[in-house]
């Protein structure tokens, strides 16, 4: 083999090596695709409602696929904005979205027309992104309607009728207790356990309000925060009275000493605080109208219930805060209770229901939209998750580079003996000229 063959030989390789590495693509979620219906028998006329829910392992952004159905046994109503079609073929399409779930509901609404076997199903590939456009792998069943004769029903056999029965008393839980605790103070001591009631916290003299995010093991009982509010300088009683759903209280006590001016100008090497002490530290009034909570300022905006909201932002549980000794439900990062950032479930100025973002520092409330706060959620479990996906992807890339290095020496040990077989003909050659020569 000539130099120049192996030249060629060696770029042609090395172009067969990188163009035959497959990329290496993140990993995504798997989803399910599930048709369900609250009647699987109907008769002729009839109006039913098959629920399509979209379900993943992660969260995803946007969703699109194509329901297949008989429509000379039912005909198709109405589904909402996100479902179009007819004719046996509807398109199922949500996206654009800017939060990403992990379940989509779609209720779809048909009337029944013959009797037979309707069957729903998913037609072809479901496309199923997050919001890097990672791809889901996806599955769904089939689900089958059986279309009955107008007045043909379904024959149940009666059953004896049983004596009514006393309803048992509920069991009430006895629990209360706190699972996290975590407050603004310089200091809090001891660290926070569910059973010891008693603590200490220090704050300078620039914050008159303890901020308190808490968590209860329980989600039955109601905590109630006092004291917390206008400390005044020195020695201040803060107390935290959690009541279980029986009744019984459990009172934590934290003794809260506000530094004065001094203190706080000499804790910070002879320099003053931020001058804040005259600033409100919630801009937001709480006021109760009837049954109603009201949060005001240039705005009003109701506060409700949470457990109205279909999607929580990840990352975050239900604890509280408390506005002039009204107690707010609010949403907190489960990894940081103490976090700047709290999220509400408000009625806004227009009567639109949404999650909105409130700022302790800026105390300022607006709109949730997750981009930002979702990838702050994300971090923590970022760093495992991409190391859990990317194992398989590390494996095949090592074989891939030790091909290549075993296929790169052995090109170069051809070319070596390429070389020496050159070099050979030549010392050949040129003592065969000079012993041609000395005849």
């Amino acid at each position: 083999m000539t130099e120049r063959k192996a030249k060629i030989l060696f770029i042609l390789l090395g172009m067969v090596l990188i163009f035959s590495v497959p990329p290496l693509k993140a990993q995504a979620g798997s989803a399910v695709i599930q048709f369900t219906a609250a009647d699987q028998e109907v008769q002729k006329g009839d109006i039913f409602t098959v629920i399509c829910q979209v379900t993943s392992t992660d969260s995803f952004l946007d969703t699109e696929f194509q329901i297949e159905y008989d429509t000379e046994l039912v005909q198709f109503l109405k589904g909402g904005s996100k479902v179009t079609g007819d004719n046996g073929i509807l398109t199922v399409s949500s996206t654009g979205n800017d939060t990403a779930v992990s379940k989509k509901t779609f209720s779809l609404q048909f009337v029944a027309n013959k009797k037979g076997n309707a069957v729903f199903e998913v037609k072809g590939t479901a496309s199923i992104r997050d919001g890097d456009g990672n791809s889901f792998s996806s599955s769904s069943n089939r689900l089958v309607v059986t279309v009955n004769k107008k007045g043909a029903g379904v024959q149940n056999t009666p059953t004896p009728t049983e004596p009514p029965k006393a309803t048992p008393e509920p069991v009430l839980s006895d629990n209360n207790k706190l699972k996290n605790l975590k407050t603004n103070a310089l200091d809090f001591t001891p660290e926070f356990t569910g059973g010891r009631e008693e603590y200490t916290a220090t704050v300078d003299h620039d914050t008159d309000t303890l901020y308190i995010s808490f968590q209860a093991e329980d989600d039955t009982a109601r905590v109630q925060l006092k004291g917390n509010e206008k400390l005044k300088e020195g020695t201040n009683k803060v107390r935290i009275i959690v009541t279980a759903q029986d009744g019984k209280a459990r009172t934590y006590n934290i003794t809260v000493t506000r530094e004065t001016a001094e203190e706080t100008k000499e804790r910070n090497g002879g320099e003053s605080g931020g001058g804040t002490a005259d600033v409100e530290d919630i801009s937001f009034k709480a006021a109760k109208d009837g049954k109603r909570v009201i949060l005001k300022n240039s705005y009003e905006f109701e506060v409700l219930d949470p457990s109205g909201l279909k999607e929580v932002p990840a990352g975050y549980i239900l604890s509280g805060i408390e506005v002039e000794g009204i107690q707010i439900p609010a949403f907190t990062m489960e990894n940081d209770l103490d976090n700047n950032y709290l999220l509400m479930y408000l009625k806004g100025p227009a009567g639109e229901n949404n999650i909105y973002q409130y700022d302790r520092t800026e105390k300022t409330l607006q709109r949730y939209t997750g981009n930002l706060i979702e990838k702050v959620n994300r971090s923590a479990g970022a760093e495992g998750e991409s190391s859990g996906l990317s194992v398989s992807n590390y494996v095949l890339f090592g074989v891939i580079i030790g091909l290549i290095i075993i296929i790169l020496c052995m090109l170069i040990a051809m070319l070596k003996m390429a070389m020496r077989k050159k070099e050979d003909k030549k010392s050949i050659s040129e003592g065969y000229d000079e012993e041609r020569f000395y005849r």
